[in-house]
């Protein structure tokens, strides 16, 4: 990758900087480091020099620290974040398995009660049937009773 060059003033330097970063980085960059010193030079109440660069650099190591705590949080979070979304991927995997396994369940139970209510409604004819022949059985039965009892009666009065 080309280097990248900028010139930059830090504290009233000039500095020709180079880097693979834009040269718009490269800016931005010397203007923090700049602003920086020019912060602890004011704290200190002196021109910037030696103490104030060493100062400033602690400073920015300290932020850089600091970042790269934060970024470490920030990555173990996402981590968990991952795996719950995983989770919570694999329960609606699974709830969507058992949503189609009942509905199966239903359709299948819908065609067995839909047979049930055919083989009930062949049962009730034929009850009926059974019924109706039961009665045409009573009503053959006391026909039958009557002329055994009309029978007697003539055999018995042919007896007398």
């Amino acid at each position: 990758m080309d280097k990248n060059r900028a010139d930059v003033q830090i504290c009233g330097n000039n500095y020709v900087l180079s880097s693979d970063k834009s040269e718009e980085r490269i800016k931005e960059i010397a203007k923090y480091v700049d602003e920086q010193m020019r912060y602890t030079s004011a704290m200190l109440n002196a021109n910037p020099n030696y103490k104030s660069a060493v100062l400033t650099a602690l400073n920015i190591a300290e932020k850089l620290y600091e970042n790269g705590d934060a970024l470490m949080k920030l990555q173990t979070e996402n981590y968990q974040l991952d795996n719950d979304v995983k989770h919570y991927i694999a329960m609606w995997e699974q709830a969507k398995k058992q949503v189609t396994d009942l509905k199966n369940k239903m359709s299948t139970e819908v065609d067995r009660q839909s047979q049930n209510s055919e083989d009930m409604k062949k049962m009730q004819e034929k009850l009926s049937e059974m019924e109706s022949a039961y009665f045409d059985l009573q009503m053959e039965n006391v026909n039958l009773k009557n002329e055994i009892k009309s029978m007697k009666r003539l055999n018995f009065e042919d007896e007398l």
